[in-house]
């Protein structure tokens, strides 16, 4: 009966209140949601700030190969870019991965007794066009060397072209035809060798003559880069021929030295 008499009492009571319960009932709900959260937050760990958009990982593995670091530029490299640059030439800092020359490679096929003989007939002449034009003189003999094969090419026998010149628009001398390539035709070895001084002094090729003219690498580099050969390997076969018949050491002489001789 006790029972009867609270039911009937409480339900009146629910009908009657309904609403402020309800009311109630909400905000005790989110309180007790609000200190659960802060407790929450008491207990958990410390929050690591994210890594900003484009931050670089450390490797997590050693390289296989060590990272090539670029030479250092030097004022002299920066006028030859410049002046490559004014004729439209391949910059060289732009070049792409090249070919490399084997290293067993003969860019000359004559003989070692043919290509001393060609040396020491054209070495003073080498030197003197140096002096005048100041091409190293051991650009001037390996380019020829090169070119000529020694001497042993039928241009250089044939039309005392030494370098392979071609005829261009400008050449106003006796022309030769050689695989419908017209080829400039001189009188004599040494012609060639004069007209090939004058043609490095000008247009393409001239800044190269304000580098050292004992500074041989760059002055290959330079020719192959101002379009002198298309040979994509052309400065290396230069330096090889240098590098062999020890060409460089003419570099530092004089026409008395020579002389002396």
């Amino acid at each position: 009966m006790k029972n009867q008499k609270y039911t009937d009492k409480i339900i009146p009571f629910l009908k009657k209140n309904w609403f402020t319960l309800s009311l109630l009932t909400i905000v005790l709900t989110a309180m007790i949601g609000k200190n659960l959260n802060i407790d929450f937050r008491l207990h958990a760990p410390e929050r690591v700030e994210e890594e900003t958009p484009g931050t670089v990982k450390p490797l997590l593995h050693k390289p296989e190969k060590s990272i090539k670091r670029p030479s250092k530029i030097t004022e002299t490299d920066v006028a030859i870019k410049s002046s490559l640059t004014k004729t439209s030439m391949l910059s060289i800092f732009d070049q792409q991965a090249e070919e490399v020359l084997p290293e067993d490679a003969m860019p000359v096929m004559a003989s070692e007794e043919v290509v001393r003989s060609f040396i020491r007939r054209f070495a003073k002449v080498a030197i003197a066009e140096m002096d005048k034009y100041r091409i190293p003189a051991s650009i001037t003999l390996a380019q020829s060397l090169l070119a000529s094969q020694a001497g042993t090419g039928i241009i250089a026998q044939e039309a005392n072209n030494y370098f392979n010149l071609e005829c261009g628009a400008a050449w106003t001398g006796k022309t030769e035809n050689y695989d419908g390539t017209c080829i400039r035709q001189y009188e004599s070895a040494w012609q060639s060798f004069r007209n090939h001084s004058l043609h490095l002094s000008t247009e393409n090729f001239q800044h190269l003559t304000n580098l050292d003219r004992t500074d041989y690498a760059r002055w290959a580099k330079g020719l192959e880069l101002a379009g002198y050969s298309t040979d994509k390997l052309y400065a290396e076969k230069l330096e090889r021929i240098i590098s062999l018949y020890d060409l460089h050491t003419f570099d530092e002489m004089d026409i008395n030295t020579i002389a002396g001789r």
